[in-house]
């Protein structure tokens, strides 16, 4: 009634092999995935924070263009001019490898028999990650002003 123990046991050699190799090869696919997933989500979150540093050199470069064309005691200045970051732009802390180039253009417009003095404000902020990778950000403001 009891089945050949020894013919079962002879039958069943070699199945743990198979099982374990088995085994060895899931869990390092399992890895592998893993591996390339945290890669690809450090490397989504560098670039998010080069955009941001970058979108910051921009709003730096629009900022100094603003600065010098509504000037405080409301005189009206034109700005048509090209700007780029200082040399010690890049020593602020947090935006070492960042520049911005920013230009402005003006012009005069009439509107019902109104004249207005027209800007437009574009700066380009761009971090550098590394020799092959920069990270680019452009913001554009536009702004009239009323002449006397």
């Amino acid at each position: 009634m009891c089945p050949n123990l020894n013919a079962t046991i002879h039958r069943q050699k070699g199945n743990f092999v198979v099982m374990a190799i088995f085994i060895i090869v899931v869990v390092g696919l399992l890895t592998a995935a893993i591996i390339k997933m945290t890669s690809a989500s450090s490397s989504s979150s560098i670039q998010q924070v080069y955009g941001v540093r970058a979108e910051l050199a921009a709003k730096s470069g629009i900022q100094k263009l603003l600065q010098a064309s509504f000037l405080v005691d409301g005189t009206l200045a034109s700005c048509n001019t090209n700007i780029i970051s200082p040399s010690n732009f890049s020593t602020v802390e947090g935006l070492s490898n960042c520049i911005y180039s920013a230009t402005c253009t003006s012009e005069s417009v009439t509107y019902n028999n109104q004249n207005y003095i027209s800007y437009k404000f574009e700066s380009t902020g761009n971090c550098e990650i590394d020799q092959e990778q920069v990270v680019s950000r452009t913001i554009s403001v536009d702004a009239f002003q009323e002449e006397n």
